[in-house]
């Protein structure tokens, strides 16, 4: 053979080897898809199974626990029947509670009770065309009103005043009331006027009166919209027992009391 034949059989067997080579590499790869197809499959069995198994348990999970409740509910009539009557009773109280929590926020002032003695009144009032306002009511005498800069005020002397039986009993405390001794032997408390003026602390205190505060005083005819300054310095010249209704250190009414 000469060397061109020779060369050409060495590439014809190189060509059949490298031939059977990529033969063998398909079927590689072929081997290779195979058994990922059937890895894919196995792996999709099992998370299939795992998914039915798992629904399987929760509905069976399910009515085991109805069945329970059934059961127990069958079983224990009465507790049943009690849960069931605390549970409309707390329905009730919680409509109650709403209730008064409405009532509440209704009322933005509220009347403490009013007691006989004439510090510690409270009340609440609409003052020409005042908003809702808290006020505080107590015993005085005025000593003198004025204006100045355009604003009155007046000088006052807050006292205590007591009627009925309470006015004997504070009478009595202080060592100011009557008494007398029946054929028992026993002392009898009383009070004359029936009424008891405490005024342990005399000292004077000046308030702003408000122009359209409301008298409440028989000999003045409030008339005008101001407050008669004029027609109250010539009633208070006679020590009347007046009651002011305040609010921040400044009147909006003024009320005579009526003794009896």
């Amino acid at each position: 053979m000469d060397k061109k034949e020779e060369e050409l059989l060495s590439m014809h067997y190189q060509m059949e080897k490298t031939d059977v080579k990529q033969q063998k590499l398909e079927d590689r790869i072929v081997s290779i898809s195979e058994d990922l197809k059937k890895s894919k499959n196995i792996r999709n069995f099992y998370f299939g199974f795992i998914v039915i198994l798992i629904v399987l348990i929760a509905v069976g999970g399910f009515y085991w626990t109805q069945d329970n409740v059934d059961s127990l509910s069958d079983e224990y009539p009465d507790q049943q029947n009690t849960l069931e009557q605390l549970r409309l009773i707390n329905d009730s109280l919680q409509k109650e509670v709403m209730k008064l929590k409405s009532n509440v926020y209704s009322n933005e002032i509220v009347d403490s009770t009013k007691t006989e003695g004439g510090i510690g009144l409270t009340g609440k009032d609409t003052i020409q065309g005042k908003s809702k306002l808290k006020f505080d009511k107590r015993y005085c005498y005025v000593n003198r009103a004025y204006k100045s800069n355009d604003v009155i005020f007046v000088e006052v002397d807050f006292i205590e005043y007591y009627y009925g039986k309470r006015a004997v009993m504070k009478a009595k405390e202080f060592g100011e009331a009557e008494y007398d001794i029946d054929k028992n032997g026993d002392t009898l408390y009383f009070l004359y006027k029936n009424y008891y003026i405490n005024n342990q602390n005399p000292s004077t205190r000046v308030l702003e009166v408000d122009d359209r505060a409301q008298v409440r005083i028989d000999n003045i005819n409030q008339i005008s919209k101001g407050f008669p300054l004029k027609a109250f310095q010539k009633i208070i010249t006679d020590k009347p027992i007046l009651i002011l209704e305040t609010n921040n250190g400044v009147v909006y009414k003024v009320t005579q009391q009526k003794l009896p």
